[in-house]
């Protein structure tokens, strides 16, 4: 590949394993803020509640979950095998608790009607429009009666920066299988009016942005 060309999604998070956590903890903006705020929705509870954590990388959510939830069942589904490591290795304690799928939460099946909740953190920003609303009907379908869907991620502060982002992904996946362009590491944030209108096709509703600053936002849904 060129210089302008993208890395593969798993090659690009297997270099950064060992790395990742400090290079979010100094990109994301209020880095602790952020992760307790994707927490937040998940009621405090002693009960062995079940969320789907969809490209887990670290489990840099899970300390804040925990807190709320320390039973919490999580499926962590992650394409990268080193970072799902240093996963297990953060949280040892909590082993019994935790089932690794090493796997692309597009493909991936999930047991329909079984989770409590589904996060996703720093990952879907690298979806086209059609992959985002295919996996969050996916994600729907996984979540029980009344379910919540939780994300975390890079937004575009406007249209144009939408479009900026999405011209730029077209000129990088010159040369490359652009059917599988998904697997390839570009950023592509909608904003936040794009995200609550692909929820909402995806059967979500009571969109809420929970927290925000700058260009990282977590928002909510329910099912």
């Amino acid at each position: 590949m060129g210089e302008n060309q993208p890395e593969g999604m798993k090659e690009f998070f297997d270099l950064r394993a060992e790395t990742y956590d400090s290079h979010m903890f100094k990109n994301v903006n209020n880095f602790r803020e952020f992760y307790e705020a994707v927490a937040r929705p998940v009621r405090q509870t002693g009960n062995n509640i079940k969320i789907l954590d969809l490209g887990c990388g670290t489990g840099l959510e899970l300390a804040a979950i925990f807190l709320r939830a320390p039973q919490a069942k999580i499926t962590a589904v992650d394409l990268s095998a080193k970072m799902l490591n240093k996963l297990l290795e953060k949280y040892h304690r909590q082993h019994s608790q935790i089932e690794i799928r090493r796997a692309s939460y597009l493909t991936a099946p999930f047991e329909e009607e079984h989770y409590h909740y589904a996060v996703s953190v720093m990952t879907l920003h690298h979806l086209t429009e059609a992959e985002k609303l295919k996996l969050y009907k996916k994600i729907a379908r996984a979540l029980k009666p009344g379910g919540e869907y939780i994300e975390g991620d890079y937004i575009a502060l406007s249209r144009e920066e939408e479009s900026s982002f999405l011209a730029e992904r077209r000129q990088r996946l010159k040369g490359t299988d652009k059917e599988d362009s998904a697997l390839y590491h570009i950023d592509i944030p909608f904003t936040l009016g794009k995200q609550e209108k692909l929820l909402s096709r995806a059967g979500f509703q009571g969109f809420q942005v929970i927290y925000q600053a700058g260009e990282n936002a977590v928002y909510r849904a329910k099912i």
